[in-house]
């Protein structure tokens, strides 16, 4: 099916890159349902978490590259929920081999030190009082937020992370599975404030909000 003719103005507006809102009021009238597609897809036990990066890695995919997508041949809608759908797979498949404890500290597939380092190049794009407006309004849990902040300030001693992570952990971990889930704990916060200050800066250059 062919693109609605909103969708195909869109992506006429994108694809001249000359207007500075087109970005914007795409994903200001896309992004709910494309969650909630991607969700129903997905199934209702995923994580929403992961279906919200999905969907945000699929519109921004979208917005560096629209002549990726045709739309003489397949609806704009469609093509993010299948877009967004695969990142969400594969997301979750490096999830549960880390859950499985089959990922490394030191596999590249983990990847925490390199998170680390484009957490680093987006906080350089941005003002403190916007990078901590990005933070105030994504991490709302206080385990989280502690854990970001960590990050922020360059904690690199599991040991604060551990003792965040205590409460909501099973008594008497052995050190090395506490340092495990620590890591793991700073893996999950660093992808998610990444995608958010991509998302918040992709929106700034193109002259709207953040998502």
């Amino acid at each position: 099916m062919q693109a609605t003719p909103q969708e195909y103005q869109f992506h006429q507006r994108l694809t001249a890159r000359d207007d500075p809102i087109a970005f914007a009021e795409l994903a200001e009238w896309l992004y709910s349902g494309l969650v909630q597609d991607v969700r129903k897809r997905a199934g209702y036990q995923a994580d929403p978490i992961l279906v919200e990066e999905a969907v945000g890695q699929a519109l921004l995919d979208y917005y560096d590259q629209p002549g990726r997508y045709n739309p003489e041949r397949l609806r704009l809608s469609k093509y993010l929920v299948m877009s967004a759908y695969r990142d969400f797979l594969n997301a979750s498949a490096k999830e549960r081999r880390v859950q499985a404890h089959q990922v490394s500290l030191f596999d590249p597939a983990f990847q925490f030190d390199e998170l680390i380092e484009d957490l680093k190049s987006l906080d350089e794009q941005m003002a403190v009082d916007e990078l901590w407006e990005v933070i105030d309004e994504t991490f709302s849990d206080p385990v989280d937020r502690g854990i970001v902040e960590l990050i922020v300030n360059h904690e690199h001693n599991p040991e604060p992370y551990i003792q965040l992570l205590q409460p909501v952990q099973p008594v008497g971990l052995p050190g090395d599975e506490q340092v495990r889930l620590a890591r793991r704990a700073q893996y999950r916060v660093a992808r998610r404030l990444r995608r958010h200050l991509e998302q918040w800066l992709a929106r700034a250059h193109s002259g709207g909000d953040a998502l």
